[in-house]
């Protein structure tokens, strides 16, 4: 792309929400496009060729400074096939973006034979360079599942951040996002990575938030950013970073300021791709009660727990979002039910914590009350529902903790006989610190000795948890069959150099009709270190 194209889309493309016969194509202008208040026309097209002589869409929309200079385009058009690939780009101020490439989805009654997704989530670009994205773009996938923490509204919180490889300064000079100016820089900041514009060129995303999209360990409108509750009421943060992340990823979702920071965006959805897949999205954030024993960080993080986290009416989802979640899994027919799930939904205990800690007294603790165990009476209620109703076939993906990991989804997790319900897959970060990183100061990585993790006394403390590794950084690739799914965990030698090696860390086989993970594979090199044309100097 040349400079003046550059500075006319410097944020590059990106394309989201495929239909069978449509997608949502985004970029944003930059200073090269935009001429004081006044609206800019954009152009855009798509074709069946990379090379463009096969166009099957063209059209012209506007944007202009009150959404910030970016641009959606909802596209339904039955020029568009199912299950198709197809190319974009866009044109403005007399330049033309660097084209993207997005795949259509299968009709709702075809029966596809396979469908391969990655997911990931936690991209601090404070912590680290994007090498796994470097990699994730050049892998044979048809989507791409991104399951939040997509920005951090952080820049220099010592408290998360094991080392800064990458600075970054909010217009208002806090540490923190706090308004629309705050979060559309983070927005900004974050899609010029080169990296970044590379895997969102090659593949069609669905997005959901977490909490770094607003506040960290955030619920409804309020963060937790001092310990008095009062202080953390939100409501025009909470607005601003929806209307922040609504102007920036591709959805289709319509956002209404008017209903409010809790009703302006509805983010939980649900995507049937062909009669194989049931993706459930849900938001484990705007919905939810507080901590249970208090926002201190140890009343959430290595807590004992407290009786309030066992109160039958506490919820995460909310019990609009819970009866229609409920209710669409319950009542699928596709072949596979897979629940896009931000936070660990497996219980995550530390058991007989002294011989790790010797200054600490026996007990359990549990590490993070922020993830579904804050809330077991309604995960129960949601898992025992799904076993009456006899759903087979139902895997749960969830981001959030920075770790790898693999297990299984019980009713009751403190008991061993509690029969498996469903499988969990846990995908790694992208760059944020994961809990080698944090105890290391920031030097630990894929090559740190499983005898010097915490992480197998994690696997010990819960029988139900088959894998756990949160020393590495990467993503999941889901081969997904009518026979079974193929969870391949990939990870990157190193986030703090800007090109890396790939590893495959974990395979496992889950069979159709059975919750059951097989180990097949670890530790297969992959690509190598990273093609020169993926670097930033080459771009």
């Amino acid at each position: 792309m040349t400079s003046a194209a550059m500075a006319v889309f410097p944020c590059g493309v990106a394309s989201g929400e495929p239909g069978p016969h449509g997608i949502v194509l985004w970029t944003c202008l930059g200073p090269g496009a935009v001429d004081g208040g006044t609206d800019v026309p954009v152009g855009y097209e798509i074709a069946a060729d990379p090379g463009f002589r096969d166009v099957r869409v063209r059209g012209e929309t506007a944007t202009h400074a009150g959404r910030d200079w970016t641009v959606r385009v909802v596209v339904d058009d039955p020029a568009l096939e199912p299950f198709s690939t197809y190319y974009y780009r866009f044109t403005a101020a007399g330049a033309t973006s660097r084209p993207g490439r997005f795949r259509t989805l299968p009709d709702p009654d075809a029966r596809p034979e396979r469908v391969r997704i990655a997911f990931l989530s936690c991209q601090d670009y404070t912590n680290g360079y994007y090498t796994a994205l470097a990699h994730l773009a050049r892998e044979d996938v048809d989507y791409v599942l991104h399951l939040g923490d997509y920005i951090y509204e952080t820049t220099a919180d010592p408290s998360f951040q094991s080392g800064q490889v990458r600075a970054l300064r909010l217009p208002g000079r806090r540490i923190r996002a706090q308004t629309l100016a705050d979060y559309r820089y983070l927005y900004r900041a974050y899609k010029r990575d080169p990296y970044l514009q590379r895997l969102h060129e090659a593949f069609a995303c669905w997005h959901c938030w977490d909490d770094h999209e607003f506040a960290n360990d955030s619920y409804g409108v309020y963060d937790t950013d001092t310990r008095d509750e009062r202080l953390n009421y939100s409501p025009a943060r909470r607005l601003a970073a929806s209307q922040a992340w609504h102007e920036y990823l591709p959805t289709r979702l319509e956002f209404a300021p008017e209903r409010g920071p809790l009703d302006a965006l509805r983010v939980y959805r649900s995507v049937r791709i062909g009669d194989l897949v049931e993706l459930v999205i849900t938001d484990e954030r705007l919905y939810r009660d507080g901590p249970p024993c208090g926002l201190g960080t140890f009343d959430r993080y290595l807590t004992p727990g407290c009786p309030a986290r066992l109160d039958q009416r506490r919820t995460i989802l909310g019990p609009v979002q819970r009866e229609w979640f409920v209710e669409t899994v319950t009542r699928s027919t596709r072949v596979w039910k897979i629940w896009a799930n931000q936070v660990m939904c497996m219980q995550l205990k530390l058991s007989s914590v002294r011989g790790l800690f010797p200054w600490l007294p026996h007990l359990d603790l549990y590490v993070n009350l922020d993830q579904w165990d804050g809330f077991p009476a309604e995960r129960e209620r949601v898992l025992r529902a799904i076993e009456r109703a006899g759903v087979t076939d139902f895997v749960v993906l969830t981001g959030d903790i920075h770790s790898f990991g693999a297990g299984y989804l019980r009713a009751d997790f403190d008991d061993p006989a509690s029969p498996a319900l469903g499988v969990g897959l846990i995908g790694g970060s992208v760059t944020s610190a994961n809990f080698v990183e944090m105890l290391t100061f920031g030097f630990g990585g894929v090559l740190v000795p499983p005898e010097a993790e915490l992480t197998p006394a994690l696997v010990r403390s819960n029988p139900h948890l088959k894998y756990f590794n949160s020393a590495a950084h990467g993503y999941v690739v889901l081969d997904i069959t009518r026979t079974g799914i193929t969870a391949t965990m990939k990870a990157v030698d190193t986030i703090r150099a800007r090109a890396a090696r790939l590893l495959t860390l974990r395979e496992f086989w889950v069979p159709r009709g059975a919750a059951r993970l097989v180990r097949t594979g670890e530790g297969v090199p992959e690509f190598g270190t990273d093609d020169p044309d993926l670097s930033p100097s080459a771009r």
